[in-house]
């Protein structure tokens, strides 16, 4: 083989086929009818050569340029395409709706602590008054403008600053919740769930002592729902984790563990992105003075009912073991 009239017999292709993918990085798409035949043809070109080269050549440095230039015209002929951006949002609500369905267990089991412990301590303080600096967790000072039974008024930029604190912290506690799951083998997301649930029962108890526990309910219910609803997500990812430790059945502990954690991150993640829906409803709606108590009252029932639909129907002909098909 004349290596010398190989190569100028085609580097002219060569440098073709580099151009075409330059243009072709960004999408297939990008080239024309034409353009990609040439694509295709000159690829086959190169490939060929490539196989000349390798076997009769001792030429390395023009054997890994061929063999560049083919792997990258192959990964752009044989790219996966893309999924549409409604599509990719429609799989991902549905893989959260599954992960859900498959770990019910976890989830009420972490609503069952939250809302357990601020029954008992509810019971715990209104059979003895002086354990509410027990079950209040140093947040008592906080109770006072609770019972007062109004909010002060806000402008727009302090409704907007407000929003956006409610949406760095809320989420912080969330991830918080389910990530020292995995860590304490349950155990820090448990006390989680009971801390908040605590410290709710004790609020609650105080404000019915003032006849106020309406105003507390109706004004934390619209932003409630989908934030404690992400807290007790998140808690529930915690729980999963925790779990795979504790039980990880024929498995080792750290298979289990990796098998449980995809489904613990899209809790975490789902409880996430619930508080991010409820920061702007707390900043702009909850608190605010001129809405009234019976309008947010008719809110927080429709996002109830708006809720259990989507977690009851939505998806629901899939079976939750199954992977996602397209």
């Amino acid at each position: 083989m004349n290596e010398e009239t190989l190569v100028n017999r085609r580097i002219a292709d060569w440098k073709r086929l580099e151009a075409l993918c330059v243009k072709a990085d960004l999408r297939v798409s990008n080239l024309t009818e034409t353009e990609l035949f040439e694509f295709v043809r000159l690829y086959r070109k190169a490939s060929t050569d490539l196989s000349v080269i390798r076997t009769r050549s001792q030429n390395i440095p023009l054997s890994n340029y061929l063999n560049n230039l083919v792997g990258r015209a192959h990964a752009l002929i044989y790219r996966t395409p893309q999924k549409r951006f409604f599509r990719t949002i429609e799989l991902f609500i549905l893989n959260v709706v599954l992960t859900f369905r498959r770990n019910k267990a976890f989830f009420w089991a972490s609503f069952a602590l939250a809302f357990g412990s601020a029954i008992f301590a509810y019971a715990m303080i209104a059979y003895d008054h002086s354990n509410l600096h027990t079950f209040a967790g140093g947040m008592e000072e906080n109770f006072s403008g609770w019972k007062e039974g109004k909010f002060e008024g806000r402008n727009l930029d302090e409704s907007l600053a407000m929003s956006f604190f409610y949406a760095s912290n809320n989420p912080t506690v969330s991830i918080i919740a389910g990530a020292i799951g995995a860590a304490t083998m349950g155990l820090g997301s448990i006390g989680m769930m009971v801390q908040n649930g605590a410290i709710i029962g004790a609020l609650a108890f105080e404000m019915n002592s003032v006849n106020k526990l309406y105003f507390l309910l109706s004004s934390i219910a619209p932003h409630g729902v989908p934030e404690i609803s992400g807290i007790i997500f998140s808690g529930a990812g915690g729980l999963r984790l925790g779990w795979a430790i504790l039980a990880p059945g024929l498995l080792t502990r750290g298979e289990s563990l990796r098998r449980a954690s995809r489904d613990a991150v899209t809790m975490i993640v789902t409880g996430v992105l619930l508080c991010f829906i409820a920061a702007p409803i707390e900043g702009f709606f909850s608190f605010n003075p001129a809405i009234p108590q019976g309008l947010k009252t008719a809110v927080a029932v429709a996002e109830v009912c708006m809720w259990t639909a989507f977690w009851s129907l939505y998806g629901k002909d899939v079976d939750p073991n199954d992977p996602l098909k397209e």
